[in-house]
């Protein structure tokens, strides 16, 4: 990939976070810290891709897709945040899981090449991930099935598992052993 054409899809991306940051500002209190978590992590690969393009070429497009499959997680999560009607949010939660298996396959892909341990250790890591990413997916089925005009309440217990998935992979994503 171009070094040109890397730094352009950077600042669209760049550009795309700006609009999750602007709407972090706005939104109430309690999505405020769920955005402000997914633009740590927007940040950090952002950050990766940046450096790659100074220093390991054959790397960015990798970093790049990985940033905008995160991205995609971060937009879909922002939507479900900011609904006020239970199809809107479950809508954005399923798109969301959607991200974030594209975003697991993504690293899995990239592990496949690291030293024998060190895949070992990511590959436990987003087994974990994926087993809280199958959990999320199951509360919202449980919350289809209970909604009945008490939608804020299942709509809580959904936001619990979407929150213990980010932290595991915020916790992935920050870990020395991934990159």
């Amino acid at each position: 990939m171009s070094r040109t054409t890397s730094e352009d899809q950077l600042a669209q991306i760049r550009s795309r976070i700006g609009r999750l940051q602007a709407l972090a500002q706005v939104d109430a209190a309690a999505g405020r810290s769920r955005i402000q978590r997914h633009l740590d992590a927007l940040h950090h690969e952002e950050a990766s891709v940046a450096a790659a393009v100074r220093s390991a070429p054959d790397e960015v497009e990798e970093k790049l897709g990985q940033l905008k499959t995160r991205l995609a997680v971060a937009e879909s999560s922002l939507l479900a945040v900011v609904s006020d009607e239970w199809t809107t949010f479950a809508a954005a939660v399923e798109d969301e899981l959607r991200s974030w298996d594209t975003y697991l396959e993504r690293l899995q892909a990239t592990t496949a090449a690291k030293a024998r341990d060190r895949r070992e250790r990511v590959e436990a890591a987003i087994a974990e991930i994926r087993a809280r990413r199958i959990a999320v997916d199951d509360a919202l089925a449980q919350a289809r099935e209970h909604v009945n005009g008490a939608w804020h309440e299942q709509r809580n217990r959904v936001s619990a598992a979407r929150d213990d998935l980010e932290r595991k992979a915020d916790e992935l994503s920050a870990g020395p052993s991934v990159r």
